[in-house]
């Protein structure tokens, strides 16, 4: 049994999971340049649901991995919005949340590359 695969599975399950029931927080983090938000915060639930699936799967690990690597890139500019709005809403400098965000990421798609 592998904890760590579990545990990260869990993880974008949950995550996954809270789009639909949190849906108004994350259509908020989508950049306000793109369009149909709403779609994209519950399409990128689905793609994390689907890749807890896929990295339980042992066939399908290692590319879902690869996606995730690539996802976690791609919804960078989420965790920017993110970042500005609870600096200005917690009076907090934004480099204290880039100091615990950005090396956060990295330690994720580092996870996810352990399983490629």
């Amino acid at each position: 049994m592998d904890l760590s695969l579990y545990s990260m599975a869990a993880l974008y399950f949950i995550a996954g999971i809270t789009h639909f029931t949190h849906t108004r927080f994350f259509v908020y983090a989508v950049p306000k340049v793109l369009v149909y938000r709403r779609f994209i915060a519950l399409f990128s639930g689905v793609l994390e649901i689907a890749i807890a699936f896929g990295l339980l799967y042992p066939p399908s690990r290692s590319i879902t991995a690869l996606f995730l690597m690539v996802f976690l890139v791609a919804i960078y500019p989420a965790n920017i919005v993110q970042i500005n709005y609870y600096s200005q809403k917690y009076k907090l400098p934004r480099w204290i949340l880039w100091a615990i965000r950005l090396p956060m990421q990295v330690g994720l798609i580092y996870w996810a590359y352990l399983y490629v």
